[in-house]
């Protein structure tokens, strides 16, 4: 066998064909066309492969995104397309990629991973945990919010640069430019609504579906809230049927508005998240506790032990799966056993630090 490695660009066509055939077979459109920023050839050094001779047996990709949270900068590695085929499993093909695809991610700076799936069990054994916060609004029956007056469009063609602009006033989430909007535009299955002003100005959008995933969920939004709720009224509306929104738990105020009209709240996982730089980490997180005004608060990482909480009374432990759950969440610090009122106070000013990677970000 040969690799992991990455493929060569003269090797795209089979490893695309290889792809649709595993996870696509019932697809009209490759899969390459519903990751047009990983999949890609400008991202062939990310993408890694195991081979046979001629045949492909296992691909997984990487996709990095520099990422703003209210604690500062990270840099992302967002894995997908973990494949192997099916007449190689359980011959330990998956993980070798997985671990060639963290190291890279390793020597490229990166913070954390993260990946969606629900093999949990196979993930924990590379040391990942499911950590971060979704929260989804069911909407099962239409309601009427006030219109605003606004003008409701549904068609993708819409300038790249107007979306940018909402876009870029969300607090969490990943760097983009103009172009991403353009590639994300053309993915199956998107299906782009709008709400204009009457002097043709974009004052909101809301995304539903994203290829072969996310039908019937609105997992990209922009805008004020009063803009967006009408917005997604229209959608629900023309849906005929129930509809799901999915935010990160920073968006209380579109939550809150969209209970009162009868939405149901789930709350959920982001993902599951791996850490690959400790140190990196507790720097960001010291500098945020710092700037808050938290001299007391401490997180370090010494040896592969962490220590976090305050002089007084510091958490131990080597686990990086407890230290996922409690600096991203869902963990909080008054349900870790021994720590008295005072410091679960003080670390519960400060984590889980909100996190949030956008549907069309996701691979």
């Amino acid at each position: 066998m040969e690799g992991p490695r990455p493929p060569q660009e003269a090797e795209l066509s089979q490893l695309y064909d290889f792809l649709d055939h595993r996870l696509r077979p019932e697809s009209k459109w490759s899969i390459r066309e519903e990751y047009p920023t990983a999949l890609t050839v400008k991202n062939l050094g990310n993408m890694r492969i195991i081979k046979k001779g001629d045949r492909i047996l296992a691909h997984a990709v990487v996709h990095y995104s520099i990422t703003k949270t209210p604690a500062g900068i990270f840099k992302i590695a967002a894995i997908g397309s973990v494949v192997t085929d099916l007449e190689f499993r359980n011959q330990g093909l998956s993980r070798q990629i997985l671990e060639e695809c963290l190291r890279a991610a390793h020597s490229q700076g990166c913070d954390i991973a993260l990946l969606w799936t629900d093999l949990y069990n196979f993930y924990r054994k590379l040391d990942f945990e499911l950590g971060g916060t979704e929260i989804s609004l069911v909407i099962e029956k239409e309601f009427t919010p006030p219109t605003l007056g606004l003008q409701i469009m549904s068609t993708n063609k819409v300038a790249p640069e107007a979306l940018l602009r909402l876009y870029s006033q969300h607090t969490l989430g990943s760097l983009r430019i103009a172009d991403d909007f353009k590639r994300y535009l053309n993915i199956p299955n998107t299906h782009l609504h709008t709400a204009w002003d009457a002097n043709n100005n974009l004052q909101a959008y809301a995304v539903e579906g994203k290829g072969a995933d996310l039908i019937g969920y609105i997992h990209e939004w922009g805008g004020g809230v009063s803009k967006l709720l009408p917005l997604i009224a229209s959608i629900r509306k023309q849906a005929g049927k129930p509809i799901t929104v999915i935010t990160s738990s920073q968006a209380g105020n579109l939550s809150r508005q969209l209970c009162a009209f009868g939405a149901i709240k789930n709350q959920g996982y982001l993902g599951m998240i791996k850490i690959l730089s400790p140190k990196n980490l507790c720097f960001k997180l010291m500098r945020y506790a710092q700037n808050l005004g938290k001299e007391d608060w401490k997180i370090d990482y010494q040896e592969g032990v962490y220590y976090i909480g305050t002089p007084k009374k510091l958490f131990k432990t080597n686990s990086e799966r407890d230290i996922v759950k409690l600096v991203f969440g869902p963990l909080k610090a008054h349900d870790i056993p021994g720590f008295d009122s005072e410091t679960a106070k003080l670390m519960e000013q400060l984590l889980p630090i909100p996190l949030w990677i956008w549907g069309w970000d996701s691979v």
